[in-house]
């Protein structure tokens, strides 16, 4: 059973992880000890690094946080990595960049980010579990002169170095409480009112203690495999729940640079105010939680657990020699598949979407980056996507990169990716027919036509007819009238089925993670909406199930992208969602793309990419988009501009 061997994986995992904790304990015994003998150690003079002063290759800047209860002090030095005995990486967000607090550094006047602010005042208070005043600390706001673009440019391939180097402590923030995601309300109101009130702090401590005791002091499963984790929480499970959605929805988790700054052995801890768990074991309760709760999967944050286990799984290829060792594979191919695995992410400037994972990228090849992928800060981000795309595309081939939710670029061929947008997905697809001109204006590819569409529905903002607890957007019900009118009926009738098959197949995909049955089926919850006027939901609507709730808002999600029509009656969902599609378009298989299609419009002998494409119901649900497919096609080159 999947629980089953999800908990003997755990299981040993955590034996594994207790006995590093041991001696993790006798090594800080010995630390202690070090440290009463530092009494009379005397730390060789430093100068003040602030002002900045020019770092070399080997040298890295480092602050300590002194003691005190009034203004918030630091001084910082400047020191080659080599030479540093100990200090705390700090993986954090910035936050609102508008929003500045002062610190003094070396009595200087100093801005960082309220979250930052936030996080040294905390770390000032020196919880029992970390550091000493002598310790060191890092963080990119600081430690790095964001004003010097060449030193960006420098420092960040340096940045997984210097992670692996420090104890990495990550800060999500204080304890808080924001209203509850609509998603959640029903499953977090039951049983409040038969249960203790249990605090946002109270839930977090019991949340961060009772995890990192899970196994070694309680089980999760019984003997029967049976999920137990609500009879070890008692009245406490309740909160806790919320606790974990409030933590993964924290901006930590969607944020690029966390990823190298979390992944590949730095044993992560992570603090909520002044409560910490270690970041593995948060995973492991976070994936057994998912198996009770499966709307867990919809949190942002679990995303990025999903991808943290797939960066993990390709280290240990390199560490073991598996066959998909990434130290065997070309650079390209490398950061391909980790902009794959990492998917959409945020960043305050855009270049770093790509920039954010070049240490993780260097440190898993083992080898140094070449030139076209080395950073530079003074290029227009637009550039440096275009720059990488011609890389990928000539060095890979791999056509899901073509993938993106939206594309907001301009004064750059259609081919080249927005990649603050891209998609996750599995790994890359080689494919040799692939090429760049030498200008890198066209990508050439090899495919063929499926034809044009008979109707077409545009795509709407999923936020503008998103269902709440208290009412349905006029919006929604219009959106899904439209759906059924002009494609799912139209489609229907041409393959002579019902309204209700076409339906089912256009929402099988989401049958995987919302059970598709319940109180009310999909169709049914379909037909409800449809039929209301929108507005405020009457009172006994609000007692609908999580279930139900799940349902509306996935609906929402699904039919808020544009759709097509073929003649054939097949229904294509186009996954950008701001495609603007015009008569005339076609849609397209490349070769090498496996099942997904394109949509592309003429321009003279060339084409435009619109965006990629899925097969969502009709005789093309059907179709296997493989060599044999292909071999009685007729395929030409299409040259994308």
């Amino acid at each position: 059973m999947l629980i089953d061997s999800l908990a003997r994986r755990l299981s040993s995992k955590r034996r594994e992880s207790a006995a590093v904790a041991d001696r993790q304990d006798l090594e800080g015994h010995g630390r202690l000890e070090e440290d009463e003998e530092d009494e009379e150690f005397e730390e060789p003079y430093r100068a003040p690094a602030y002002p900045y002063r020019e770092l070399n290759d080997t040298e890295v800047r480092l602050f300590r946080i002194l003691p005190g209860t009034g203004p918030l002090e630091c001084i910082i030095h400047q020191m080659p990595l080599s030479e540093v005995r100990f200090f705390y990486a700090l993986s954090y967000v910035w936050g609102d960049a508008a929003e500045k607090k002062t610190i003094m550094l070396e009595g200087h006047p100093f801005h960082v980010t309220a979250n930052l602010y936030e996080a040294l005042y905390q770390f000032r208070q020196r919880p029992y579990d970390l550091g000493y005043p002598r310790d060191y600390f890092w963080a990119d706001a600081i430690c790095i002169n964001q004003e010097d673009l060449d030193e960006k440019s420098r420092q960040v391939p340096r940045m997984m170095d210097i992670y692996h180097t420090g104890i990495v402590i990550i800060w999500l923030g204080h304890v808080r409480q924001p209203p509850a995601v609509n998603l959640f309300k029903k499953f977090i109101r039951k049983t409040r009112s038969s249960r203790p009130q249990v605090s946002p702090d109270e839930a977090v401590e019991i949340l961060c203690k009772k995890t990192e005791s899970m196994w070694a002091d309680w089980d999760p499963v019984d003997d029967d495999d049976n999920v137990i984790i609500d009879e070890e929480f008692g009245d406490a499970y309740i909160p806790m729940i919320q606790t974990m959605v409030n933590i993964l929805r924290r901006p930590w988790f969607g944020r690029v640079w966390t990823i190298q700054e979390a992944c590949l052995d730095t044993f992560p801890t992570v603090y909520i105010g002044r409560h910490s768990v270690h970041l593995g074991h948060l995973v492991d309760i976070w994936k057994i939680l998912a198996l009770e709760h499966r709307f867990l999967l919809f949190c942002p944050g679990s995303a990025r657990m999903t991808s943290l286990g797939s960066i993990e799984r390709l280290y240990k290829s390199a560490l073991f020699d598996w066959d998909d060792n990434p130290k065997k594979k070309s650079m390209g191919e490398v950061l391909a598949t980790l902009l794959r695995f990492t998917g959409k992410k945020s960043s305050s400037d855009p270049r770093d979407q790509l920039y954010g994972l070049l240490g993780l990228l260097k440190y898993l090849k083992g080898e140094e980056l070449p030139e076209e992928l080395v950073p530079d800060y003074r290029l227009p981000y637009q550039d440096v996507y275009w720059n990488y795309a011609a890389y990928l595309f000539e060095s890979v081939g791999d056509l899901k990169l073509l993938h993106c939710g939206r594309n907001e670029l301009q004064h750059v061929p259609s081919w080249v990716p927005d990649f603050r947008h891209i998609s996750h997905g599995p790994e890359l697809i080689r494919e040799e027919s692939v090429h760049v001109s030498s200008n890198k204006r066209v990508l050439q590819v090899r495919g063929c036509v499926l034809g044009t569409f008979s109707n077409v529905i545009t795509g709407c903002v999923a936020k503008e007819i998103w269902p709440t607890y208290k009412a349905i957007p006029i919006g929604f019900p219009a959106r899904l009238r439209e759906f059924e009118e002009r494609i799912l009926k139209p489609s229907a009738d041409i393959r002579d089925i019902t309204i209700q098959e076409a339906f089912d197949e256009v929402i099988n995909s989401l049958t995987r993670l919302i059970d598709a049955e319940g109180v009310e089926t999909f169709y049914q919850v379909f037909r409800r909406l449809s039929k209301s006027a929108g507005g405020k939901r009457p009172w006994y609507a609000k007692r609908r199930t999580t279930n139900v709730r799940l349902k509306e808002e996935a609906l929402a999600d699904q039919l808020s992208l544009p759709f097509l029509l073929l003649t054939d009656g097949s229904i294509i969902g186009i996954k950008r969602e701001d495609a603007e599609v015009r008569p005339g378009d076609i849609v397209c298989l490349f070769k090498g793309s496996g099942s997904d299609l394109s949509l592309i419009r003429a321009a003279g002998e060339s084409y435009i990419y619109l965006g990629h494409c899925e097969a969502q119901g009709g005789p093309l649900k059907q179709q296997e988009f493989d060599d044999d497919f292909l071999s009685d096609k007729d395929l030409q080159d299409i040259r994308l501009v």
